[in-house]
């Protein structure tokens, strides 16, 4: 795999020895050093391809980076504390022109500020609905004043448990639902093993994924309650059932 031939570039060769973008520049400005803000990649890296903080100078992975799409390499020159803290000064130094500029933008560009966030919601739409899921489920074990791990949420407890229905063994369906066409039976919900309502929490003991079917069905019981004093059979006992919803 052939580097850029630009200093410090770490990006692969797209034509005559530069990559996309260097080679884009030349096409334009006749010359791979102009173009975007005018000036070529600042950005560093070690020799395990650790990235240099433009702020503190340590190496860092790329994950501690934030992201940005009009950036060399995709993520800005700053770590993400090095980043927070410049800009949390920044706005302590310039609050009243900010608010200024924030509220004229809001007041005289609405329809324009409303396209952005509508726009932004779509390309964000299945997270933000996960992210309010969890957030209910937070809500309501903490109105039982029970112990909560924020944590908890289906994409965490798929990591850990699988696909797979934690009674009927069932593959569960983790797609967003579609308004009037109703919860599939094999559906992935969060399951509280011993319930709220019986003094249950919502930690990662006391929580796994359960199909739709099963999760109605248990209810508000324990599992010695549901299954018969622990009888797996019985627990097991509409497994054909899930399995023909699902199919």
């Amino acid at each position: 795999m052939k580097i850029c031939s630009i200093d410090d570039c770490p990006k692969t060769v797209t034509a005559r020895g530069w990559c996309r973008m260097h080679y884009g520049r030349w096409s334009i400005h006749g010359t791979p050093l102009k173009g975007g803000k005018g000036y070529k990649h600042k950005v560093r890296h070690t020799a395990d391809w650790l990235r240099i903080c433009k702020g503190c100078a340590e190496p860092k992975p790329f994950t501690e980076f934030h992201k940005d799409g009009n950036a060399p390499d995709g993520y800005r020159a700053q770590c993400k504390p090095c980043r927070n803290t410049y800009m949390s000064g920044y706005y302590d130094a310039n609050r009243e022109s900010r608010m200024e500029y924030e509220q004229d933008r809001r007041t005289n560009k609405a329809e324009h500020m409303r396209a952005l966030d509508m726009a932004r919601y779509e390309r964000h739409r299945d997270k933000r609905i996960a992210l309010a899921s969890d957030g209910v489920r937070t809500r309501r074990a903490r109105l039982q004043n029970t112990e909560v791990d924020a944590k908890v949420t289906v994409k965490n407890l798929r990591d850990i448990h699988g696909d797979s229905c934690c009674y009927c063994g069932v593959e569960m369906d983790f797609n967003r639902g579609v308004r009037g066409e109703g919860i599939a039976p094999n559906r992935a919900t969060l399951e509280h093993v011993l319930p709220l309502s019986r003094g249950g929490t919502h930690t990662f003991d006391n929580t796994a994924l359960a199909c739709h079917r099963c999760n109605v069905r248990k209810n508000n019981k324990t599992v010695d309650e549901w299954t018969g004093n622990g009888n797996i059979a019985h627990w097991n006992r509409d497994l054909e059932g899930c399995e023909e919803a699902a199919s």
